[in-house]
């Protein structure tokens, strides 16, 4: 078995092997984090400068200079700590995902710091998206690949980071990706197609790429 680094232990036994699998992040995919973020940030006396398509590098003191690298995972933390129960979902996320389970098994696997794991599970849970939740460290791909070795049917995943999706196509061909960029200050930032096979700025969208993929 691949080792992995995820909170729980990755377990898919219990999904219908008849449906496809749709696995999806969760934040800027059905939470809005950088609503949220950016206004943490502000109130922090820190601003988000929108410069590149990453955390590092845009965040900027009052002065305007770049916090440190080794101080962003204290802000992350701090962040999450006050807002991973509480973040508004993305514009029309929970329609499309509870629309999408009735055709698709759905596991929600995010980025989000394992300390932060409970609140997350029950603002999924608080929204009525009942769907297994798993924490992850670093790239997703490792994740996905061992997913794809246990699970037959047809795999898809979305995700915000282009770095995700790169890391996903590279680990296992066969899963299908989608990049969705819902946040219009996100999207003006990704400069060229790559590795994703298929883009998104709606759930709506995501809702009918999915849907129309799965009848060909």
């Amino acid at each position: 078995m691949l080792p992995l680094n995820t909170h729980p232990n990755i377990n898919i036994s219990f999904l219908n092997n008849n449906k496809p699998l749709l696995v999806c992040d969760a934040d800027e995919v059905i939470f809005d984090f950088m609503t949220s973020f950016e206004s943490y940030l502000n109130d922090q006396n820190l601003f988000f400068s929108w410069k590149s398509y990453a955390l590092e590098g845009n965040i900027l003191d009052k002065n305007k200079k770049e916090i440190h690298k080794d101080f962003i995972k204290e802000i992350i933390n701090n962040f999450f700590k006050a807002n991973a129960g509480t973040m508004n979902l993305m514009n029309g996320a929970k329609k499309s995902l509870k629309k999408l389970s009735s055709t698709f098994n759905i596991i929600v696997l995010s980025n989000i710091p394992f300390d932060f794991y409970d609140d997350r599970s029950k603002a999924l849970k608080k929204n009525n998206l009942n769907f297994p939740f798993y924490a992850n460290k670093g790239p997703k791909g490792k994740v996905m690949k061992k997913i794809a070795l246990e699970f037959k049917n047809d795999i898809w995943f979305i995700d915000d980071s282009p770095f995700q999706i790169k890391s996903v196509q590279l680990a296992e061909k066969r899963i299908k990706t989608i990049l969705f960029v819902g946040n219009s200050k996100l999207e003006k930032l990704i400069k060229h197609r790559k590795y994703w096979d298929f883009f998104s700025n709606k759930w709506k969208k995501n809702e009918e790429i999915l849907l129309n993929m799965e009848q060909v």
